[in-house]
């Protein structure tokens, strides 16, 4: 089985799921089923690769594919109950179109956008998901222990800042400018970023999976060009004392522009 054989069975397997997981949400009339397993079908995704590569015996599994995927699995469980904001927001558009295109039966177009969705899915993961073709030598080099410290540290950010905003939550009203707030503005997306990071330096060292920084720079893009400036904008609008502090803190670390 080639490489690219391989992705586009995961690619299938993934947006079989991902429309599965949306017709149960129309089945609902709700988002919420969506918008909670948005990441299920990666979850899943990334079983199946394993499985593929051990039933056709494509590789060993390495201990660098051990760490990565162990990593992914426990962040797609986190994300259950986490990002339910962020995921409002990229898939706003989305949500808001899809009960005129029921009603208008224009069932292709929702499976095209599916389909669209699903891609940015597997790019965005192809880190991992090309570490489960050909990983490489199965002993750890010092990138993959930098990648995986890198994940470790994105995790225990994001962990840090969903604490912080569900303590704030019984003050909607209150912006959140201490502890991490004091010097980013969206240090959740930082850690997020840095968990991305260190998944791509550790498919460095796989096999032919250098291909993959294009997933990575995807979602940079996403965060950067997206996310952040719908977020800037719902902050914008909902705290006046919001232009203040944009003026004293950096979006992101010093390194990206404010």
């Amino acid at each position: 089985m080639s490489n690219f054989e391989h992705l586009l069975i995961l690619f299938s397997f993934n947006s079989i799921t991902l429309i599965s997981l949306i017709l149960i949400s129309i089945n609902k009339k709700s988002p919420r089923v969506l918008l909670k397993f948005f990441f299920l079908p990666v979850l899943l995704t990334v079983f199946l690769g394993v499985s593929i590569q051990l039933q056709f015996e494509i590789s060993d599994i390495s201990l660098r594919q051990l760490f990565s995927n162990l990593i992914v699995i426990a962040w797609c469980l986190k994300s259950f109950q986490a990002y339910s904001s962020i995921k409002s927001l990229l898939l706003r558009e989305f949500l808001e179109s899809i009960r005129d295109l029921i009603h208008q039966k224009k069932f292709l177009t929702i499976l095209i956008t599916t389909i669209k969705i699903s891609f940015i899915q597997i790019a965005c993961f192809s880190s991992v998901l090309s570490l489960n073709y050909l990983s490489g030598y199965s002993s750890l080099n010092s990138l993959d222990i930098l990648g995986i410290s890198l994940c470790a540290l994105g995790i225990a950010i994001e962990i840090i800042c969903e604490r912080k905003i569900k303590k704030t939550k019984q003050d909607e009203n209150k912006l959140i400018r201490t502890g991490l707030w004091n010097y980013l503005r969206h240090p959740n997306l930082a850690g997020l970023l840095l968990f991305f990071f260190g998944l791509q330096l550790i498919a460095l060292s796989g096999i032919g999976s250098q291909w993959s920084v294009m997933g990575f720079i995807m979602l940079l893009l996403i965060v950067l060009k997206k996310l952040i400036p719908l977020l800037e904008r719902q902050l914008l609008a909902k705290y006046p004392e919001y232009q203040e502090y944009r003026n004293t803190t950096h979006v992101l670390p010093a390194l990206l522009r404010r």
